[in-house]
Formats: structure tokens, sequence, C-alpha cells
């Protein structure tokens, strides 16, 4: 993702945003203003926000089926909404964190051995997320190796978060992405 791209997302971002805390509009948007082929593509979304680095509220979409833009839009705006009330205003100043992970691919691990699990979330895709019958769906974002290096806590904890036993990571039939998002910074 290139300089231009990156700051049309800030753009669309920092609008939707206001639109929705002063208004509460979401931002409709024409996608064929936008010289760019890269705006085409259905490219998944994870939204943060956070006060102090500490996590309000986050929200995610890895598929879609409208182009990134749009998903931009809808993920952010379902973000704001899980808010607590009392944010709504720093948000509205711009005094909160927030960050946007744009998610180009991806790979669905479900069916590897356990030791290839944890290979393969401890080697080049730093995000993973854990779903089982689009119910239990729980992701961790790049920030988690900051505080822990152990791929199999993450990946118990991943499973107990989802609401699942910690061992759910395990199992073949359920649902493991891993994927190398890139982050973007709004405020």
């Amino acid at each position: 993702m290139n300089n231009d791209i990156e700051t049309i997302i800030k753009k669309i971002a920092k609008r939707t945003i206001d639109l929705f805390t002063n208004q509460g509009v979401i931002l409709n948007i024409d996608n064929g203003s936008f010289q760019n082929d890269y705006f085409n593509n259905k490219f998944g979304i994870f939204v943060e926000i956070a006060d102090h680095y500490e996590l309000i509220s986050a929200f995610g979409n890895i598929e879609s089926d409208v182009n990134i833009l749009e998903n931009l839009i809808f993920v952010l705006v379902n973000t704001m909404k899980a808010l607590p009330v009392e944010y709504i205003e720093k948000l509205k100043n711009h005094s909160l964190n927030i960050r946007v992970w744009v998610v180009e691919s991806y790979d669905n691990i479900k069916g590897l051995s356990d030791n290839e699990k944890i290979y393969n979330i401890s080697a080049q895709k730093p995000a993973i997320l854990i779903n089982k019958n689009d119910t239990n769906s729980f992701c961790y974002l790049p920030i988690i190796w900051k505080d822990e290096s152990d791929p199999i806590y993450i990946l118990e904890n991943l499973a107990i978060s989802a609401g699942l036993n910690k061992d759910d990571w395990k199992n073949q039939s359920i649902d493991l992405i891993v994927f190398n998002p890139q982050s973007i910074i709004i405020n």
C-alpha cells in the first residue's frame, strides 16, 4: 500500500467518524471517483479504538462482498456503535487512538497439525482469528506479540476469548485464520 492510498483511507475514515458522531449519518461514497484499482479490492478491515492505548472497542470483517472503502465505513461505524457513551465526545474531539488494519490476504490453517498451526502463527502471519460456525469468533491483531510470545498461550487464550475451550484451537474443523495486516493510524 503506498502513501497516496493510505492518505485516502485516512481521509475516508476521518470523514466517516465526523459524519457519524456529529450528525448520526453514515458516509455514502462513490468508489468510481478514485483513480486507483486498489480501492476495487474486497479486502478485510479491522478497526480498533483505544483511549491511551487501552482498547475500548474493536470490530472486523475479514471477508467482504464490498470494496475496501465500503468495508472500512461498515466496520468503522459498527466499531463506533459499540463504544460506551462516555467515549463518543472523546471521539468527536479526536482524543481517541484509532487504528485501521487492512487485510489483503489470509490463510485458513484449519486441518493442519498442532505443530503446523503453531509454526504458522509465529512465522510471517502475526494476526490470528478463530471462528467456529460463525458464532464463536475472536481475533488477535499483531500487537498481541508485544506482551506475549508463546504461540500456545496465545492460541489457548484466543479460544477462551471466543467462548470456546482452551484446547479447541486444535480442533480440525474450527477455522483458524492467519494474516499479516497493514496498520494505518488515523489519529
